[in-house]
This record gives C-alpha cells, sequence and structure tokens, in this order.
C-alpha cells in the first residue's frame, strides 16, 4: 500500500514521530511519501491509499500552515482514509479539538479521519523539559505508534473523545495564528552575543528573519509561527522573543538516554496527566508484547 504523509515540524519534533511512522510502514511492506507542507507541493492524493497528517499542537490548534496545506489539496476521486498523529507537551483533553478544523477542511475533499493519535513530546515554549523526560516521551511515543498503526492499517477506527465546548473552544484559542505574529514582531536580536552565524534566518520555516548587511540588524517580519525554532537552536541564545521571554527555551532535546532521574523544573505542573499518560501508555505496550 501507498501513503502519503504531510507533516509540519518547527523544532523537529513532529518529523520525529513523522520518520518513525514511515519506517514502522517499511517494516510492513508499505511505502510512506513524506512532504513538509512548508516546502512541499503534491497536493493530488488520487494514487494513495491513505493519507497520514502530522502537527505538534499549537495553542490547542492545529498550526496554520497545516491548515494552508490542507486547503490546497485537491478533492479526491474517492474518498480515502486518512490518520492524524499529533503530539504536544502535554496530554490534556482539550487538545483533542485541535484537529477539528483540519478535519472539517480533509472530509469536503473526499479524506475521512478515522484515526487519531497524541502523543506527549517536550515542549519548545512555556520551560524546557529534562532531558530524562524527553527521554521517557519519545521512548513512550516509539512503543506506541506501532500498535496505534497497526489499527489504521487493520481499519479499525479510533476517534478522540469531544465534549460540546469543543468547537467554539477551539475557534476563540485559534487567536494563537494572529498572536504569534503579533508577537513576533517583538523578537529581538542582542549584539553583544550573536555572532552573527545566520542561523535563524537560514532555518526559520516561515523565512521571517531577514539580516541588513549595511545596517548590521536583524529584521523580524509579520509571519512568527512561534514555533521557536530560532530560539532553541541559537548557539549563543541570543534572541528574546517579544512578550514571553519568561518562556523561552534555550537549548534543543538530544533524545539521549538518561540513566538517573532529574526533576522537572515545575514538577507539580500536569503532574497526575503525565502520571497518568505514563501508566497507561506503558500498560498498553506491556499487553501487546
Amino acid at each position: 500500500m501507498k501513503y502519503l504523509g504531510i507533516y509540519f515540524t518547527g523544532t523537529g519534533n513532529t518529523k520525529i514521530v513523522c520518520l518513525k511512522a514511515k519506517e514502522e510502514l517499511e517494516k510492513r511492506g508499505h511505502s510512506l511519501d513524506t512532504v513538509d507542507v512548508m516546502t512541499g507541493d503534491i497536493t493530488n492524493v488520487d494514487g494513495y491509499d491513505g493519507l497520514f497528517v502530522f502537527y505538534p499542537v499549537y495553542g490547542f490548534n492545529c498550526p496554520k500552515p497545516m491548515v494552508r496545506y490542507a486547503q490546497k489539496i485537491k478533492k479526491a476521486s474517492k474518498d480515502i482514509p486518512c490518520c492524524i498523529m499529533k503530539q504536544s507537551g502535554e496530554h490534556l483533553f482539550w487538545n483533542n479539538a485541535s484537529s477539528l478544523y483540519l478535519t472539517s477542511i480533509l472530509k469536503r475533499r473526499h479524506i475521512k479521519v478515522v484515526n487519531e493519535y497524541h502523543y506527549l513530546m517536550p515542549y519548545s515554549f512555556i520551560f524546557r523539559h529534562t532531558d530524562y523526560m524527553a527521554y521517557k516521551m519519545i521512548t513512550t511515543m516509539n512503543g506506541l505508534l506501532p500498535l496505534d498503526l497497526d489499527k489504521f492499517l487493520e481499519g479499525k477506527e479510533e476517534h478522540m473523545k469531544r465534549w460540546f465546548l469543543d468547537r467554539p473552544f477551539a475557534f476563540v484559542l485559534r487567536i494563537q495564528w494572529w498572536g504569534g505574529r503579533f508577537n513576533g514582531l517583538f523578537y529581538k536580536v542582542e549584539n553583544k552575543k550573536c555572532i552573527k552565524c545566520m542561523k535563524c534566518v537560514n532555518d526559520c520555516p516561515a523565512h521571517n528573519i531577514s539580516f541588513n548587511q549595511e545596517k548590521g540588524k536583524f529584521h523580524f517580519g509579520y509571519q512568527c509561527l512561534m514555533c521557536q525554532k530560532c530560539i532553541m537552536y541559537c548557539p549563543k541564545h541570543a534572541i528574546k522573543v517579544g512578550m514571553f521571554n519568561s518562556w523561552r527555551v534555550d537549548e534543543p532535546y538530544t533524545f539521549k538516554k538518561q540513566v538517573e532521574f532529574q526533576k522537572e523544573r515545575h514538577p507539580k505542573y500536569c503532574k497526575k496527566n503525565y502520571e497518568r499518560y505514563f501508566r497507561e501508555s506503558e500498560q498498553r505496550i506491556e499487553e501487546s508484547k
């Protein structure tokens, strides 16, 4: 079977999930053509047996670039199944609403979302998880994804739980699409720290950062997605995050195994939520063996 996988990634977490799905599909004799929605142009889904969608949850919503790409997809000549695999830094019930708008767009293109899954991956915003937690998250995702993938391939539908305020809740919080663009105007580079490596300019998914050679200054435009890639990968921590500077995450995750436990910066934050996610996930993985 041949599948198409479209993904949006800022700091790279979602791409990891996408590549894991590709690896598992190939193990099962299938193929997955992967497309970054910021650079890809495959809009015709005819010829594919199904669609996979990968995205990080931003402000309890699907990122705007993924929505834009979905709107460009041509209507399929026949109904095809779709599996959404999203990720965020907390496994809150409110994240379930993030796919509602996207699902309605795909439905009009004869693409039916029949399976939807949500994995924990470390924050790129608000605060930095420990490397111990990051490794635990990616290990859990690696264990869950093959099980979820098999359900999709076997035609066993699985949907997120909904509540009656899902749609208005997601609609109101969609303000993040515009709020991110506004806050991006206040990003600044501390010249004393900056080494002019141009990593932020070259790696920005939205091409929102430019450098004026004559003035020797960086310019942040009106297309910021608040993905935080420029912040996380700046080697000198030279970029300030506007109104949310206290929420910056200055260092990327290696996802290397951490043997010794490391205490979280905010140990009480979503504590029960995390414990339940890992407990239930470990039980599912163990039962599958």
